[in-house]
């Protein structure tokens, strides 16, 4: 029974974007396991800018831009590749009583004008990304001269506490298995800084913690 609910679980993520059944138990994840983790975020991203346009990829189910909207005048953009995320991402928004505009789109190849946005953050969904140097190029082409991204992302080389530590929080199967599925997704800080050579970002910075990097741009 379990061997059969992982093997559909490994077809399923095969797909370019979660759907359906897995992206509703992603999103209850989330907002209870998550939830703080996105309001640390928001607070870093507001701490570099009170005001302007923001790009959230991958924003899932929405949460981090919504923390964002709570505590400035930003006009957020979220981009992402999975039908049903941006759907939950809008209800939630509107639960949430903020604005926050979601979008279809893959973040490889994005509709957005040059030079458009102040920040562009993401939480979560590098590891996803099926062309990273096409996606950091598309950040930098986006943002304005001057303009920051933070890309905070799980690190591969989190230790088995750590894992376990997130994996404890949630009593779904599927959710502990995500986590260490992307856990083995994910990059160390060493590879990181080889993908971004490759890129047109020559300004950056990496932190480090127990479990996850914060990638630090600026165009």
């Amino acid at each position: 029974m379990r061997s059969n609910l992982f093997r559909t679980i490994k077809q399923f993520t095969s797909k370019e974007g979660i759907e359906g059944y897995f992206a509703e138990k992603y999103d209850k994840f989330a907002k209870a396991v998550l939830i703080d983790e996105y309001k640390e975020i928001a607070s870093l991203v507001i701490k570099h800018l009170k005001s302007g346009k923001i790009l959230e990829i991958g924003p899932g189910t929405g949460y981090l831009s919504i923390e964002i909207a709570k505590h400035g005048a930003f006009q957020i953009t979220g981009l992402d590749i999975s039908e049903t995320m941006v759907e939950i991402a809008k209800r939630n928004t509107q639960e949430a009583e903020v604005e926050v505009e979601f979008r279809l789109g893959n973040a490889a190849d994005m509709s957005f004008q040059d030079n458009i946005f102040d920040f562009v953050v993401s939480s979560g969904s590098l590891h996803h990304w099926k062309e990273p140097v096409k996606v950091f190029n598309e950040i930098y082409r986006v943002l304005k001269t001057n303009g920051e991204a933070l890309i905070s992302d799980l690190r591969k080389d989190a230790s088995k506490e750590e894992i376990d530590k997130i994996a404890r929080k949630t009593e779904s199967l599927i959710m502990r298995w995500g986590i260490k599925h992307s856990v083995k997704e994910a990059y160390t800080k060493d590879q990181i800084i080889e993908l971004l050579s490759k890129t047109k970002f020559k300004e950056g910075e990496i932190k480090e913690n127990p479990m996850a990097l914060e990638i630090w741009l600026k165009k």
